[in-house]
């Protein structure tokens, strides 16, 4: 996980649910077999516009995101995802 966050400082990573901006982030997790759940997530300023199909979640990088120099589109299992209300959706 630190490796990730030193390359991609976009997307943040937390133990603690009380850290994370709910209402304005995308924010995906999985249930690990050891130790406590991690929550990773990418805030609405990162993002140009989430979108969703056939159980996987589709995040486009907004142009001026260092995100979109690594890729052109995150792509997520909708295990757990969650999608704030201040986050553009198409």
């Amino acid at each position: 996980m630190d490796s990730l966050g030193q390359k991609i400082p976009e997307i943040k990573y937390s133990s603690d649910a009380n850290e994370i901006p709910w209402d304005s982030a995308v924010v995906w997790t999985i249930m690990p077999r050891v130790g406590p759940r991690v929550y990773e997530w990418v805030e609405a300023q990162h993002i140009r516009y989430v979108s969703w199909t056939n159980g996987l979640v589709n995040i486009m990088p907004e142009n001026s995101s260092i995100l979109s120099n690594s890729c052109q589109c995150m792509v997520l299992p909708s295990g757990f995802v969650w999608v704030g209300k201040n986050v553009k959706v198409s």
